[in-house]
This record gives C-alpha cells, sequence and structure tokens, in this order.
C-alpha cells in the first residue's frame, strides 16, 4: 500500500472511528473483526475514547509484586530490548515489553514518539491491557495469541492515533503466553520501515529461545546441585570418571575410606589411588562390576568393602564415562540385620514372675549382662532361655548392635558351617553370586545365640572351638580372616557335663563356653507363678484376639498348679490361649483345658500331688546326703554313685540347701 492509499485508508478509518465513538456503531468493510470486537469490549468497560492519556494505575506494592513475578522473562529480555532499540534509535521508535496482562515491564526509546508516549502514560508501570489503553497492538497479540500490527485510527483511544504499533506474544517453553513484545513509532515514520511487524517477530522468538536456554541451564544447575548435596551426604563412597578413566569427581566419603585429600586427586588417573587388581580390571575391560567385596590399598588398613563398578554409555552405545560405588561392609552388616530382624525384642521387664526361684536367675542374668565373657544358659525347653538372653543382650553394652540367634539343630548338618561362617563366591554349585556372610559376620559388635548348642556334631564343635578361641574365622573359600567381635551366649536343654562324659559333646568346647552358667528353673520348681503367668496370659491373649476372657475360677487355677508342664511357660501359655481361643464364658472353667480327666481319669486333687511331689523331693533329698556322707564329701565320687553329673548334682545341692563338710574335694 502506497502513501496515497494509505491516507485514503485512514480517512476512512477516522470516519468508521468517529461514527463508533459517537453512537456505537461500526461501517461494516473497513476495519477487522478482532478490532471490532475490542472496540466493543473498551466501551462496555465504559472507557472514554476521546480520552489523551492511558487510565492504568496501580500502587508500589503491587507493581512490585509484578516485578517479581516476571523477573525472568525482563532479566532475559531486556538485552535484546536494548539490542534492538540500539539498531532503530535513529528512526525514532519505542520498545515495549509487557506482562501477559499488558503491564509494561520496560519501555525504550527518544525523540518526539517517545516524549509523546510518556505524556500519554505509554511508560513503564502503566497497561496495554484493554481496560486501561483500549485497543492495541500488543492487546490484542496477548489476547488472540498471534502477531498484530495496527495502525492510527484502529486503536481505541484517540491518544494513540498518532502512532503505528506492531506486537508478537512471547511464550514460555510450554507455549503459554508471558508476555508480548511491541515497537511503535508515529504513523509517518512506519510508512518508512514496512517490515517493523516482522522485526518484532523475530525478536520475540528469540528472547523465547533464550527463555528456554535460561530454563535449561537452571534446571541442569538446579540437577548438579542436588547430585553434589547427594553425593556430599551420602554413606556410599562414589568416584566419577570421564571416558579415560581420568577422575572428574571424589565424594567426601570416598575420601574417608581411602584416606586422601579428595579435591588433589581430580584429573588423575584411577590408578593413582586404586590399587586392588579386581576392580582394575574391571575398569580397564570396562565390564560391570556388581557388589564385589573387594580390600583396598595398605592405607586402609585392608578394610573390606561392597564395591561396584558401573559404565555409562550413550543411547548408541559410545562410552561416556563410569562410576564406582563403594559400601562399608559395617552398613551392609547393619542393612542385612535389620532386614532380617537380628533385634533382641525382649528385656527384663517382659520375664514374669514372683517366685524366689526364678528372680536369682533373673537377679544373676542382670548381674553378669555387662561381663563381656562366653556364657551358658540351661533349662528345660520352653523355660525361656533365648528371652533371658535378648533381656541380657538389651541390658548390655552391646545392645546397639545385632542378637543373632541359630538353632544348633534345625539346620542340617552339611549347611550349619556356612550358616555360622559364610562363604566366597563360585565357593559351591548353588551359591549366592557374591558370596555371603555367616552370622558369626553378622553378629559383628552384639551377641550370637547358640541355640540347643548340645545337639551340634562333633566336628561343628571343633571349627567352634577354633573360632572362638582365635577370636576370628575365614568364610567358607575364603583366604582372609574376619574378626569375631560378638558375644558367645549358648543355651543347651541337656546337662552339657554330662554330655562331655558321655562324649557327645567336647570338654575343651564346654569349659571355653562354660565361663560364666545361668539355669533357667523349670515352671515346676517356681511356686506360685503358674497363677502369676496365668492372669498375665488371659489378659495378653483376650486382648490379641479381642475377647473378654476377664479370669479364671479357683477350680481351673487349682488344676493349672497341680500340673507337672513338661513343656513349661510355653506349654502353660499355648494351654491358655486354647482355653480363651475355645470358652464361651468371661472366665475360665476347668473344662476349658485339657486335663487329664478329660480323657475319663480321675482328677487328681491338688493336695494329693503336692504329697507326692513332697515325697519325691524328700527322698531325693536323703538320698544325696547319704551319698555325701558315704564318698566323705568328695563331690565327684557322689555324681558318679548317684549316676548324675557335677554340674547336676551342685544345682540338687542349691536346691535343697546342702552343704558340704569342711575339707570336701572334688
Amino acid at each position: 500500500m502506497d502513501t496515497t492509499d494509505f491516507q485514503i485508508y485512514r480517512k476512512k478509518l477516522k470516519q468508521v472511528w468517529d461514527r463508533f465513538a459517537e453512537t456505537g456503531e461500526v461501517t461494516p468493510g473497513i476495519i477487522r473483526e478482532e478490532i471490532t470486537e475490542s472496540w466493543k469490549r473498551c466501551r462496555a468497560h465504559n472507557l472514554d475514547p476521546r480520552t489523551d492519556r492511558i487510565t492504568a494505575t496501580s500502587d508500589t506494592d503491587e507493581r512490585e509484586r509484578i516485578f517479581r513475578t516476571n523477573h525472568d522473562l525482563l532479566m532475559v529480555a531486556r538485552p535484546f530490548l536494548k539490542g534492538l532499540y540500539d539498531i532503530i534509535r535513529s528512526l525514532e521508535f519505542v520498545v515495549f515489553l509487557t506482562d501477559r496482562d499488558g503491564f509494561i515491564l520496560e519501555a525504550m526509546g527518544e525523540g518526539v514518539i517517545w516524549d509523546y508516549c510518556q505524556y500519554s502514560n505509554a511508560a513503564v508501570g502503566s497497561s496495554f491491557n484493554e481496560r486501561y489503553s483500549g485497543t492495541t497492538a500488543p492487546g490484542l497479540a496477548l489476547i488472540h495469541d498471534k502477531p498484530y500490527q495496527m495502525i492510527a485510527e484502529e486503536h481505541y483511544l484517540s491518544a494513540i492515533h498518532v502512532a503505528t504499533c506492531a506486537a508478537a506474544p512471547i511464550h514460555n517453553e510450554a507455549g503459554k503466553v508471558i508476555g508480548s513484545l511491541d515497537l511503535t513509532a508515529s504513523f509517518e515514520a512506519a510508512q518508512k520501515h514496512p517490515h517493523t511487524l516482522g522485526m518484532i517477530v523475530a525478536a520475540a522468538r528469540v528472547i523465547e529461545d533464550q527463555l528456554k536456554l535460561q530454563r535449561e541451564w537452571e534446571r541442569s544447575f538446579l540437577a548438579n546441585q542436588y547430585l553434589e548435596a547427594t553425593m556430599q551426604s551420602m554413606e556410599t563412597g562414589i568416584i566419577a570418571m570421564n571416558r579415560d578413566a581420568a577422575i572428574t569427581h571424589i565424594n567426601p566419603k570416598m575420601g574417608r575410606i581411602l584416606g586422601i585429600s579428595a579435591s588433589s586427586y581430580v584429573g588423575q588417573t584411577i590408578d593413582s589411588i586404586i590399587k586392588n587388581p579386581i576392580l582394575l580390571n574391571a575398569i580397564s575391560q570396562n565390564e560391570e562390576l556388581a557388589e564385589q567385596e573387594i580390600q583396598f590399598h595398605e592405607s586402609v588398613k585392608q578394610a573390606r568393602y561392597i564395591t561396584s563398578y558401573r559404565p555409562i554409555t550413550s543411547p548408541t552405545g559410545k562410552q561416556l564415562g563410569s562410576v564406582i560405588l563403594v559400601r562399608e561392609l559395617k552398613r551392609v552388616r547393619e542393612l542385612v540385620r535389620k532386614l532380617a530382624g537380628f533385634q533382641a525384642r525382649y528385656t527384663f521387664d517382659d520375664l514374669k514372675g514372683d517366685s524366689e526361684q526364678i528372680q536369682q536367675t533373673i537377679h544373676m542374668a542382670r548381674s553378669l549382662s555387662n561381663s563381656p565373657s562366653n556364657l551358658i544358659i540351661s533349662g528345660e525347653s520352653g523355660t525361656g532361655k533365648e528371652m533371658l538372653a535378648q533381656s541380657m543382650h538389651n541390658s548390655g553394652p552391646n545392645a546397639d548392635g545385632p542378637f543373632v540367634a541359630i538353632n544348633s539343630t534345625a539346620i542340617p548338618r552339611d549347611l550349619i558351617e556356612s550358616e555360622l561362617f559364610g562363604y566366597e563366591a563360585g565357593t559351591f554349585t548353588g551359591a549366592a553370586k557374591g558370596g555371603r556372610p555367616g552370622k558369626f559376620e553378622l553378629a559383628f559388635g552384639g551377641t550370637l545365640f547358640l541355640d540347643e548348642i548340645n545337639g551340634m556334631s562333633l566336628d561343628m564343635q571343633a571349627k567352634l572351638l577354633r573360632c572362638i578361641e582365635e577370636k576370628r574365622f575365614q568364610r567358607l573359600g575364603g583366604k582372609s580372616y574376619l574378626p569375631l567381635n560378638a558375644r558367645i551366649i549358648a543355651a543347651t536343654n541337656h546337662d552339657l557335663f554330662e554330655e562331655t562324659e558321655q562324649r557327645n559333646f567336647r570338654s575343651d568346647l564346654y569349659y571355653r563356653l562354660n565361663v560364666l552358667e545361668i539355669h533357667v528353673p523349670p515352671l515346676r520348681d517356681r511356686q506360685g507363678d503358674v497363677a502369676v503367668l496365668t492372669h498375665l496370659f488371659i489378659s495378653e491373649i483376650s486382648r490379641k484376639l479381642g475377647k473378654s476372657v476377664a479370669g479364671i475360677s479357683q477350680e481351673a487355677l487349682a488344676l493349672l498348679e497341680a500340673e507337672s508342664w513338661p513343656g513349661n511357660v510355653r506349654q502353660l501359655k499355648n494351654w491358655v490361649e486354647r482355653a480363651v481361643n475355645l470358652t464361651l464364658n468371661t472366665e475360665l472353667k476347668p473344662e476349658d483345658f485339657p486335663l487329664e480327666y478329660k480323657k475319663g481319669e480321675k482328677p487328681i486333687q491338688e493336695h494329693s500331688r503336692n504329697q507326692v511331689t513332697n515325697r519325691l523331693s524328700s527322698a531325693e533329698r536323703e538320698t544325696i546326703q547319704q551319698a555325701l556322707l558315704s564318698c566323705d564329701g568328695n563331690l565327684s565320687r557322689a555324681a558318679k554313685d548317684l549316676g548324675i553329673g557335677r554340674s547336676t548334682l551342685y544345682r540338687k545341692l542349691k536346691k535343697y540347701s546342702l552343704s558340704v563338710k569342711k575339707g570336701f574335694t572334688l
């Protein structure tokens, strides 16, 4: 369109605008539909088209909020605005940057058009929103999300009729409109430069690209900060390398593991700090190494670590770098213990009973809890030997360490050695990849409880003895020794001394283990504890089952107290649990228990049972006294004549409060 055509078109625009300003009606076919609709919206906002100034106002707090919200856009766009302004400075253009609502964030210009913009309030802090400035190019660009160019009377406010404007929206990386860029000139100056719209569109796209680069940089920076913070705080040692095996990063944990200043080795090749041949071979061959237990060089005192090596490749298979991950074996053991439940649950508060017999046992156990010496707990099955061992562990100096229990008779003979000592990778067919720690390793810093040790085979006893004596052991298939750092508590339901005399148990192992001994009395010897435990079990089990059993009748309790309880506390608890499950009463009755009379036999009265028990005890006491007298106080001879072991004889002497004449011999 040449100058004459522009003049004719502008004259028509002026007529259309004047008619709309007077009547609100638009002559069809002259102006674009988007402009017509905008004029109508402006009139609906009661905006006076003949005003000579943009009416936008905002207080200081609101302006500061807007600037904070659009900080990134302003910082990225400002250098481009400055560059664009330097190009068009002599052409008397004004460059505007707005936010997504039309708020003017930045303006640059000079000359007559700049002065006029300042006079009409087209300045920083004002707004090109339709509500305040009417129909403008940046306003339509923001509404319709596309570039617009407007001339003279196409603007709604008469104050802007002197100008020609070209504006383009600015998008974020998600494609959402976040602002606009506008180039404004006088109507006459714009006729000389018809490419302003293309210029402003190109500038907006450059700003968008720079915003994307800024976001990518921020994400990359944030990711690096997260990675750095994570590596700094991790309990895993990390070495990162480039494709040439040169070190790019060592975290503080790895520096402590290797005993080096981590930063001083950045840039050097990995063999300058790693000497282990297995790891170096994996690096040279670029082969992944998974969870390998290795040792580093001498500066770390031959400590063992779980180490992995992982190459890093591109999607096309090109090697980019690699990473070494190192975890302390101690930490791995702690994790395995936690997952495997190697923790003692019971304390001395869980051991119930008012009888003198059990209270003496608890008192002795408390006094021996702090001792590191090996210990044997003897007692019949079901008396609570492991509960006592756990209580001692939780009361002792190793309470924070693991409590690892193993039943010596529950594991097949051909597996117990690997269970105790562990094994290295490839030791035998079916072995776990990378090997497996044994119970001695897992008990490091805690307690190893060997239950029913009397059932351990003689050949395994010999290996156990050597381990205890040397305070170290080897994994099966291993070449190096590992320290034994755990208190050993053994439990037996047999008389171990008698087992040694019958050559079923090694005497040397017996004396190694039997530094200290605690005997847990059977339930039948704990006067009054049947009633205490029964009431306790009723309460616990009723709560667990959601039943309202409040207690037990005197008749039922008398029957329980008359039982001999060969299964001890375990048997009593099972009976009570069965009774609570089956009873329909709020109080347990005799018929709720599987007693002898339920099989058709006449129930034994309590006094009859007590009479029998008293007669047996009296006869046993008298027999022991006679044996001691006939052997002139020689305990070994007396035990032999009685057909019992010395440890059993000692307990009988204590039970019946028997004393030995002075000068007695062993």
